[in-house]
């Protein structure tokens, strides 16, 4: 979990990491076998899943793991619809 600035630029970082593995690997062994890479790719795109929610928590954005939205997030819609005078 992330605690402070400090974590949230690691983990930014870790991210790049793991969005350039995922790129390298669609890059060699997607054209070879396919479920193979999509075996491979498995592991970092959770890890990548696993990373931008906890970068979404502390930022106080996104959504908690059931799907709702944080209560920080959460506004009334604008009316739609033909204006009021």
């Amino acid at each position: 979990m992330i605690e402070n600035d400090q974590q949230l630029e690691a983990t930014y970082q870790a991210l790049g990491c793991l969005y350039r593995a995922l790129a390298s690997l669609r890059r060699h062994i997607l054209p070879l076998n396919a479920r193979q890479y999509a075996l491979f790719a498995e592991g970092p795109a959770e890890e990548i899943r696993k990373l931008e929610s906890e970068i979404n928590s502390y930022l106080g954005i996104g959504s908690t793991a059931t799907g709702e939205a944080l209560p920080n997030m959460r506004e009334t819609p604008p009316l739609y619809g033909k204006p009021e005078d």
